[in-house]
């Protein structure tokens, strides 16, 4: 099994328009989605706390930061880390995020795993 990232985004949902029942739907859809992977063993991690996030760029060979905001286009809403067989049935999971009927995206990246304990116990 492949892992891959799952990065949600919200760009085009208009959460101001949500009433607190929208909310609930909403997070009763997640709740339901997570569900459904962890019960075909494919679910490994999620989460994502904006909570004083800040972004680290250079400028001029210096490290500058922004935040905790970024624009709305760079927002990373949530992540779902998941296991499958391959990018075609990840790609098909992620197709099943709430995000996307109303209005957000998910982007699938594969993640390369690197053994480092293994490597650190054959020095």
């Amino acid at each position: 099994m492949e892992k891959f990232i799952l990065l949600l985004r919200s760009e085009d949902i208009d959460f101001s328009s949500y009433s607190p029942e929208d909310y609930q739907k909403l997070f009763s859809d997640f709740e339901t989605w997570n569900e459904k992977l962890e019960q075909k063993g494919l679910h490994v991690s999620v989460g994502l706390s904006g909570k004083n996030a800040q972004t680290v760029r250079l400028k001029d060979d210096q490290p500058i930061t922004d935040g905790p905001y970024c624009e709305t286009k760079e927002a990373i809403s949530g992540f779902c880390v998941i296991s499958a067989p391959d990018r075609d049935e990840a790609i098909e999971l992620a197709s099943k995020c709430p995000f996307l009927p109303r209005g957000g995206s998910v982007e699938v990246r594969g993640i390369s795993q690197l053994d480092i304990e293994n490597k650190e116990a054959e020095k």
